[in-house]
């Protein structure tokens, strides 16, 4: 398989969600299709990738019905973790597969395909990351300004915040594919189906999809770390004071939505680590010897979508309920109607 030159490397955008960009772009205008050589290295990301979709179908599956079935668990926060997890599951079920057959086989494809491959990748991609700003967010109010939040943050408005952060992934993004698409050939082979952008759209496109969001996120926890400092410092006073039993549950209810921030906080984390190596390889590409660059470049990406199968670990690690849901699940219980009404919460979470 030739390589991209850098140029033509730095001409693309989404390096993050689409590993044709370092793949040339008429793959087989100089390859047969007959002929395809599997290397040692093709089998290792087959069974890598394949090892992914099981674990992020099957674990966000378990996500879905457990926040679903148990009423307990309709929140608000909850809530935004489903739409996170309905992401999640999509990417092993479209995304990946999608990946697997347009780039580690020489089948040929067409545009409804391709097509469908490059909107799921890009629209997931987009929801993926907006749902953790929105977790962001969520618990920044929810920690800043606790009162309004229980009063104005309910299941109703986040399900639509939810459902208009949809509509607009799925908007901007076919608009997107539809506008640097119109007038394409149909595509013959895999590495045709790819998306250039021009200057305008690629750097307006990073912004939208990458530095908004990562700025929400970033500024959202600096913000949650300083309130969570003087939380822990009106906690540290009031044990050595006498104080109204009405306040005494007021700390009580930061403490725990402290606690809830930064147990979320872990979740953003992973997936912040696992979105970085793609945005880091095109950075440092100029470093990269040419010969490498491919295996690099999958190498990151099988990182990034490793987090669709990391969230549901991180739940079952942080959350006693997830673990005690999932239990249910497996043994067959929540297939009785009442089960739906069990208490899955603790006050340790």
């Amino acid at each position: 398989m030739t390589l991209l030159s850098v140029e033509d490397l730095h001409s693309y955008n989404r390096s993050s969600v689409n590993l044709s960009l370092v793949t040339e772009q008429h793959f087989c205008s100089n390859h047969t299709c007959d002929i395809f050589e599997v290397t040692p290295v093709d089998i290792l990301t087959y069974v890598c990738k394949l090892a992914v979709i099981i674990m992020a179908v099957c674990g966000n599956l378990l996500v879905i019905i457990s926040i679903c079935h148990f009423k307990q668990l309709h929140t608000p926060t909850n809530y935004i973790i489903l739409s996170l997890a309905v992401v999640d599951m999509l990417v092993g079920i479209t995304v990946l597969p999608g990946q697997l057959i347009l780039l580690n086989s020489c089948l040929k494809t067409g545009m409804i395909f391709c097509y469908f491959t490059l909107i799921c990748t890009y629209c997931l991609s987009f929801l993926s990351i907006y749902n953790v700003s929105l977790i962001s967010l969520d618990r920044l109010y929810a920690l800043w300004k606790p009162l309004l939040y229980a009063s104005r943050v309910s299941v109703k408005v986040m399900s639509k915040v939810i459902f208009v952060t949809w509509i607009i992934s799925l908007v901007y993004n076919l608009g997107l594919v539809y506008l640097v698409t119109t007038g394409r050939d149909d595509v013959l082979c895999i590495g045709d189906c790819s998306v250039a952008l021009n200057e305008i759209w690629s750097t307006v496109d990073i912004f939208i999809v990458f530095v908004l969001p990562c700025s929400v996120i970033i500024v959202s926890y600096l913000k949650i770390f300083t309130i969570a400092r003087k939380h822990a410092r009106s906690i540290s006073v009031s044990k050595k004071q006498t104080i109204p039993r009405i306040r005494s549950k007021g700390i009580t209810l930061k403490a725990s939505e402290r606690k809830a921030a930064f147990t979320l906080g872990k979740l953003v984390l992973v997936f912040v680590l696992c979105l970085l190596p793609p945005f880091l390889t095109l950075v440092f590409s100029d470093s990269i010897p040419d010969v490498l660059l491919q295996e690099v470049m999958e190498g990151a990406m099988l990182v990034h979508y490793l987090h669709s199968a990391i969230n549901p670990l991180v739940y079952a690690f942080f959350y006693p309920w997830f673990r005690k849901c999932a239990k249910l699940i497996l043994m067959l219980k929540t297939l009785n109607p009442d089960t739906a009404l069990l208490v899955v919460l603790s006050n340790n979470g």
